[in-house]
């Protein structure tokens, strides 16, 4: 039974990880461990995750230097050679972790494993079904085809890829994907459900991570002709959702 390990940046969360803590212990697979990294958090949070009592659950509570900061403290902790990153207001499917243990048993090169996300809006209880799909270089100007608290990686991955760039707010998550893409990491489909809350920081400040998203775009070998389609993709977004 491969180690799991699961990464959860938080902050004044107190409102929504429970549900996240209750997700990890929904799980009949044994043979994980969660690091929780609060950003000393200043209502009940700590106290909260410390309630449920479970014993392969990590607390590290002390100020950091944003979400970055506080992933790549839970990397350089975390023992497991399945990787998984968690919001504090998202939350896994019952029983998936025997599933993706699955997906990578055998799997001796760097692998980064992607599935599918539910969008859900806990005012009004709606939810959307995001399919996860790979897209190649062109189609990635129009963001990953997948978001990444569906996404588990293995230990080689990481280590040829590193750590995050904590120079990004934003778009942590996909300059990191966008460098293991380009340096031929695998990446396939795996049997991954996760529940992702809509208003998080990547839908509040989503001007920034576009900016982000094409600075990582450059970083990482795309012309100038590419940004200016990137920049076309998101003008014909906008004009989608005035209009529809």
């Amino acid at each position: 039974m491969i180690k799991i390990s699961i990464i959860v940046a938080c902050y004044n969360s107190n409102k929504t990880i429970k549900k996240t803590i209750k997700s990890l212990e929904n799980q009949r697979y044994s043979n994980y461990e969660a690091i929780i990294v609060d950003g000393g958090s200043t209502d009940n949070t700590v106290e909260l995750i410390k309630s449920f009592k479970i014993s392969n659950i990590k607390i590290i509570s002390k100020p950091d230097k944003g979400i970055g900061d506080a992933w790549n403290k839970g990397l350089k902790l975390c023992k497991g050679n399945i990787i998984g990153i968690l919001n504090s207001d998202d939350y896994y499917e019952k029983n998936i972790f025997s599933k993706i243990e699955k997906s990578f048993s055998g799997w001796n090169v760097p692998v980064v494993g992607f599935g599918d996300t539910i969008l859900f809006n806990p005012e009004n209880h709606s939810k959307i079904y995001f399919e996860g799909k790979e897209r190649g270089k062109i189609g990635l100007l129009n963001g990953f085809g997948f978001l990444h608290p569906s996404v588990f990686f293995n230990k080689k991955a990481l280590e040829t890829v590193g750590l995050f760039n904590t120079d990004y707010r934003i778009a942590l998550d996909t300059d990191w994907l966008l460098r293991a893409k380009f340096l031929k990491v695998y990446f396939k489909k795996i049997p991954s459900l996760t529940y992702m809350q809509i208003g998080g920081v990547s839908f509040k400040y989503k001007y920034t991570a576009m900016g982000e998203y094409m600075d990582a775009l450059v970083k990482n070998g795309y012309s100038k002709y590419h940004i200016l389609f990137f920049l076309f993709l998101r003008f014909l977004g906008k004009i989608k959702q005035i209009f529809f």
